[in-house]
């Protein structure tokens, strides 16, 4: 008999639950790894942060043997993604994301205030995951399956419904505050922003922007043209309202 008990929210992701809850009892019928083991429960590996066999701390290579007592504890705001770990070797650099198309609005929402962030169009699940392990990139997403696959090292299952609770839900489990550099990213293609002169962007100015407004910034990358309008006022609201709840 094998016994798995899943720590803190993982176990509300259990596919196939016990009448124990996150307290789960099997004989194993097939030589397998822990990873895939877990993974059969609904646990995508990424949403763990350490798994402990008998008292001994495991890797996902782990083969699973019957008569054993599995502890799995999930990623939470405690977790150093980049500090080497026995999960995950090589940590991370930076705080850079990709997003699924299925949370897209969290994209536009990270670049808002400054986070390198990718919203990768027209491709599907096998080229995202790639972009996320080649890149280094943490993959944010709804689907539970594209978080499975192995070449996946970074990444989070988003439980919020609105795309402003996603955003603090993602602020809160990577401890993203005090990193924040609001408005210095292109919402648009993610590029940086850089000061620009008035006379240099007139051309491509409508007749009331030009009368007034006076401070302008443009993206590195697409060139878009970015002002202090109204707009900006409405966003600046939102985002207090945020991040007061983070």
């Amino acid at each position: 008999m094998i016994t798995v008990n899943f720590h803190g929210n993982i176990a509300e992701l259990l596919s196939r639950k016990s009448e124990k809850g996150p307290l789960v009892s099997f004989h194993l019928d097939r030589r397998t790894s822990i990873k895939d083991l877990i993974e059969s429960f609904g646990i995508p590996h990424p949403e763990i942060e350490e798994i402990v066999v008998d008292g001994k701390t495991v890797d996902f290579a782990y083969i699973v043997d019957d008569g054993i007592q599995i502890e799995v504890f999930p990623i939470s705001v405690k977790s150093n993604f980049f500090k080497p770990s026995l999960l995950r070797p090589d940590p991370l650099e930076f705080h850079r994301f990709v997003v699924d198309i299925n949370v897209a609005k969290l994209a536009s929402k990270l670049r808002q205030l400054g986070f390198d962030t990718l919203l990768p169009r027209n491709c599907d699940d096998a080229q995202l995951a790639a972009i996320a392990g080649c890149q280094r990139r943490i993959l944010l997403t709804r689907d539970c399956n594209l978080l499975k696959r192995k070449i996946v090292e970074f990444g989070h299952l988003v439980r919020a419904e609105s795309p402003n609770d996603q955003l603090v839900e993602i602020i809160k489990l990577y401890n993203l505050k005090n990193k924040i550099k609001p408005y210095s990213r292109c919402f648009q293609c993610n590029g940086l922003l850089e000061s620009v002169a008035k006379e240099a962007v007139l051309p491509f100015l409508e007749p009331l922007t030009k009368k007034y407004y006076h401070v302008f910034h443009r993206c590195l990358d697409c060139k878009k043209i970015y002002w202090f309008g109204s707009h900006r006022e409405k966003m600046d609201v939102t985002l207090h309202e945020i991040l007061a709840s983070c």
